[in-house]
């Protein structure tokens, strides 16, 4: 498969495409740029997750197997089951059963707990391991054990259901010195829950496209993406602003570095799929941690500066259709902001650059969070 404008080279990037979900807003400890703030919004949408009384998520807090369990049965939306099979499910008679007993007992019957493996008891109010989490997300969606190479450096041995789980793209595993880490003794939070849970209902409803636009949207997290990649999101998204007249489609930023042109500049901007907009809609770009790069002052010939504001709003659609592939924005080495700053404020390798691009159509506004690192 080709690479996109062949003799670029792509800076890494991490980029955080973030629909507007009202419900992750509505929890007073997420923000937008939080990486898990999309799969909270939808599942509380889905009312799969709920928030804390205070109106806080916790998102680092552990989860419990029985708050895993809970979350599980209702994505797949299993017909729920009272009983009670394990011990510590209604320990005395009198007693009453376990909150998520009914949940419990419905996953067990469902094969996704395994009662000669887990024993006479449960033990619902533990943290879930990461290793328990994944068998139990794949034997809910009747996944079959990979014979493929173990794709993780911590696991001696590899195992075909953690394998599974990672070639479609369920649970990717930890990053770290350029190694994967599976890490089957580690505890999850609740926000990794609620991005696996999020995943596995996406899953369910078309495992070949989750796959595939996962595989799209990890290569474009990583700057590898390629020119069919951006044509298929393209397309993804007409798509869908076609089906839904208030969806605003999701602007495409590529980052590029040009080796011949290192000197002068660290990496361009381009806003890839701004012709498919309606003449209406407008966008701006801004940098939200270093608010000094928001304006950068470039010289006259006389000797004076001319500034410029990149947070301005910029015009989209047919205006551009006949114009060549154009950069959005410069970081250039020499004229990067003021000149009463520039002495003071510098950039540096492995320095992270945030960039929020808004999107305003009529009223609805549709936001993505891109962060650069200098190489």
């Amino acid at each position: 498969m080709r690479k996109y404008n062949k003799g670029l080279t792509f800076l890494l990037i991490t980029a955080f495409v973030l629909a507007v979900y009202v419900s992750a807003a509505g929890f007073k400890d997420i923000k937008e740029t939080d990486w898990f703030a999309e799969a909270v919004g939808k599942l509380s949408e889905l009312d799969i997750v709920n928030g804390l009384p205070d109106g806080s998520f916790n998102p680092q807090g552990e989860v419990t197997r029985a708050q895993f369990i809970k979350m599980l049965v209702q994505a797949m939306d299993y017909k729920k089951i009272d009983s009670v099979s394990f011990a510590d499910m209604k320990p005395y008679p009198a007693s009453k059963p376990h909150w998520a007993s009914v949940y419990i007992e419905t996953a067990l019957r469902n094969g996704v707990i395994i009662k000669a493996e887990e024993g006479d008891r449960f033990y619902p109010d533990a943290p879930i391991t990461r290793k328990d989490m994944v068998m139990m997300i794949c034997r809910a969606l009747k996944l079959n054990p990979s014979d493929r190479p173990n794709p993780y450096f911590d696991l001696e041995e590899s195992n075909g259901y953690f394998t599974k789980a990672y070639d479609e793209y369920l649970v990717r595993g930890i990053p770290m010195n350029g190694k994967i880490i599976f890490n089957p003794t580690g505890v999850t939070t609740r926000a990794q829950a609620a991005v696996i849970i999020s995943r596995l209902v996406d899953y369910k409803a078309d495992p070949a496209g989750f796959v595939k636009r996962m595989a799209m949207e990890e290569r474009f997290a990583s700057g590898t993406q390629t020119a069919e990649d951006i044509a298929l999101k393209r397309e993804m998204e007409i798509k869908k602003a076609l089906s839904d007249p208030d969806y605003i489609m999701e602007p495409i930023i590529i980052i590029e570095r040009d080796e011949e042109w290192k000197e002068y500049e660290y990496f361009k901007l381009f806003f890839e799929n701004e012709t498919d907009y309606s003449d209406d809609a407008e966008w701006k770009l801004e940098c939200v941690n270093y608010k000094q790069l928001n304006s950068f002052e470039m010289p006259r010939p006389n000797g004076t500066f001319v500034k410029y504001d990149i947070t301005n709003w910029r015009p989209l659609g047919s205006e551009y259709k006949n114009l060549p592939r154009t950069c959005s924005y410069i970081l250039g080495t020499n004229y990067y902001t003021t000149q009463a700053l520039i002495k003071d404020f510098k950039i540096y390798p492995g320095m992270k650059i945030q960039f929020k691009i808004t999107v305003k159509q009529g009223l609805n506004e549709r936001v993505v969070y891109k962060t650069v690192e200098i190489q």
